[in-house]
């Protein structure tokens, strides 16, 4: 069995995530021979709009074809532009694990045009799953839900907690967002605009009531190097690393472990709280780095950023939930959570940063309760949510089905840019 896997990279090191990694393994360890793409390769200056002109897309076609997949697995549409679609041999499947807004665009068609192609489509949310129902005619036979996959480290189990609080957050932006606050501090009129639309996010989560519009604001918008749903999605980052800062100066003093990226570096010649909770080191990377926090921690903590629905369940919420450590996740009535684990899923939640500061002091105080709730969160993804599982029920779409007891097969890396040559 050989499989094309489509995925994508915004590192300088060019390598997958850590859940994207975890998935590619385990279809290795189903049997199959797995060819791993990077989308980003194909996307103009490694995003997520555009075409990169120094790969010829005739080149791709011929190129995949000759390879014979049996199936493909794309994540957020990676690569899929007519040329490949139609050069692999057998079903694709698509696996949107963001919003729409954050799916790959190659032709600027918008986020939903590849979803009317005859392919398969993975859902991680219910809001996911009803705006694609909504945008795209016919396509619920091809459309399937299923939440993040992680790992059960049973030998884990007896690990004795080091940190009261855990969380694994980064303080989002980059050189973009950068210079964008530079133009803000140096003209009134970019400094007006984010403070109307940092308003509008706090009130809406987007700026829905601008879209559309030929006004002031929508010009200074337009005059700016960014589509409008990257200028949204950075006064989004703006109040996600607000809401951060206050999580970090409320459970500090608590014991908070933060586990952050090099973001936090800005914050610790003034911000106390930030100093005292930010663990030295790199950001952890690696699937098992990322549990072996959660399995040392009485807590772990989950602030969905400003952009993400509230209805979607983050991978971290699953993983703690297979952890030793006691999830606390930003409540919501229409959580997904329910819809897999019942109305009485015993995740506690909190409606806003008081509440979880509350919980988390309350928690820490009762440790026979949390470790009850430990314990029934460990019994609800002890089966179906292993990565393992996840690669079987993806082949399943694809029409596919994993040999018994077969030896691991490969994974091999394909550079686009070989094809440049």
């Amino acid at each position: 069995m050989k499989l094309a896997f489509f995925g994508y990279a915004w590192n300088v090191a060019m390598q997958p995530d850590a859940y994207m990694a975890e998935t590619l393994q385990a279809f290795a360890r189903t049997g199959a021979d797995v060819d791993f793409y990077l989308g980003s390769q194909l996307s103009k200056e490694l995003g997520i709009y555009g075409l990169n002109e120094t790969v010829p897309l005739d080149k791709l076609g011929r190129f995949i074809a000759a390879e014979g997949y049996d199936a493909a697995i794309a994540f957020n549409n990676s690569m899929l532009i007519p040329q490949v679609i139609e050069a692999v041999g057998g079903r694709i499947v698509s696996v949107i694990v963001d919003e729409p807004e954050h799916l790959f665009d190659y032709h600027g068609a918008g986020p939903y045009e590849t979803f009317r192609a005859d392919i398969e489509i993975v859902a991680m949310s219910s809001v996911l799953e009803r705006r694609i129902v909504e945008a795209v005619d016919g396509v619920a036979p091809r459309l399937h839900f299923m939440l993040p996959a992680t790992h059960i480290d049973l030998g884990a189990r007896s690990v004795r907690p080091v940190h009261p609080i855990s969380w694994v957050a980064s303080y989002v932006g980059d050189l973009n967002l950068d210079q964008y606050l530079k133009l803000m501090a140096e003209r009134a009129d970019y400094n007006d605009l984010t403070r109307r639309c940092l308003d509008l996010v706090a009130r809406d989560g987007d700026l829905r009531t601008l879209r559309g519009k030929q006004d002031h604001d929508a010009i200074l918008i337009d005059a700016l190097p960014w589509s409008f749903d990257y200028f949204q999605t950075q006064m989004q980052n703006i109040l996600t690393n607000r809401s951060r800062v206050e999580v970090v100066e409320r459970l500090a003093p608590h014991g908070l472990a933060l586990f952050g990226n090099a973001g936090w570096q800005k914050l610790l010649t003034y911000n106390a709280q930030v100093m005292a909770a930010l663990r030295p080191g790199p950001a952890l990377t690696a699937h098992a780095d990322l549990r072996s926090v959660y399995n040392a921690s009485k807590i772990s903590i989950n602030l969905p950023q400003a952009h993400v629905t509230q209805d979607a369940v983050q991978y971290r919420v699953i993983d703690v939930m297979a952890s030793n450590a006691l999830m606390i996740t930003k409540h919501s009535p229409t959580s997904d959570l329910y819809r897999v684990f019942g109305a009485d899923c015993p995740i506690p939640t909190y409606s806003d940063l008081a509440e979880l500061e509350a919980l988390c002091v309350h928690y820490l105080g009762d440790d026979k309760a949390r470790r009850e709730i430990v314990t029934a969160c460990n019994r609800l993804v002890a089966s179906g949510f292993t990565f393992a599982e996840r690669a079987v029920e993806l082949l399943r779409i694809a029409g596919l089905k994993a040999p018994p007891k077969a030896s691991a097969g490969n994974v091999r890396r394909i550079d686009l840019r070989i094809l440049s040559q």
